[in-house]
């Protein structure tokens, strides 16, 4: 005896609840699975190019502008302040930049290269300890000391423009760019070990600013 065809309803609703358990299931394990990371930003400006008709001469300003600059080199730090380049400090080349080395007998120029070349080679550690090498040899300690004084005769001045050489890794330009953010507990340091185990300084519940905002400049 033949079987009857199955009559479906083509009305009858799907039954989604299968779906839905899958559904809860996969939700909380989801959840368990992702990694929260906390990603610290640093607000910078980049440079800008005007093009147009050449506006009218304004008059000078009572007080002359800072236009604070730190060029980053492979020798050191080169600071220039209402237009005039600052002078070597004591203890560097004549010719040399503001800030030069601490150690002066380090080929920084050589420890990038060969950072450079390990961490493009794909070569687990060994790349991540000579850039080290080479970002010890700068004195963050001397340019905050530097930029704390400039800040005193400039109170209200926020901006620094800060430049690099090519061969210049961004490690270094963001180390600038913390050292230059905020005010430490003191106006200079004698050592480097005080420098870095110095805290920020507060004014209430905010930090103290020292130039906070950085300004990125193109190299012609």
């Amino acid at each position: 005896m033949a079987r009857r065809p199955r009559v479906v309803d083509p009305e009858s609703d799907l039954n989604l609840a299968p779906m839905m358990n899958l559904v809860i299931i996969l939700i909380p394990m989801l959840l368990l699975s992702v990694v929260f990371l906390e990603v610290g930003v640093i607000n910078i400006t980049a440079p800008t190019l005007s093009v147009g008709a050449p506006s009218e001469p304004k008059d000078e300003p009572e007080e002359q502008p800072l236009n604070l600059t730190v060029a980053i080199s492979a020798n050191g730090f080169q600071i220039a302040a209402t237009g005039v380049v600052l002078p070597a400090r004591a203890g560097c080349p004549t010719q040399g930049p503001t800030i030069c080395l601490d150690d002066q007998n380090v080929d920084v120029s050589a420890k990038f290269e060969e950072a450079r070349r390990i961490m493009s080679a794909g070569s687990e550690g060994g790349g991540e300890d000579v850039l080290k090498q080479g970002l010890a040899a700068y004195s963050f300690r001397e340019l905050y000391n530097q930029l704390s004084r400039i800040k005193k005769e400039y109170p209200k001045e926020t901006i620094i423009t800060l430049s690099a050489d090519a061969d210049v890794p961004y490690a270094v330009l963001v180390r600038v760019m913390d050292v230059a953010r905020f005010q430490l507990e003191k106006d200079s340091y004698d050592t480097a070990s005080d420098f870095w185990s110095a805290t920020a300084k507060t004014e209430g519940n905010a930090y103290s600013e020292l130039f906070s905002d950085p300004v990125l400049s193109i190299l012609q």
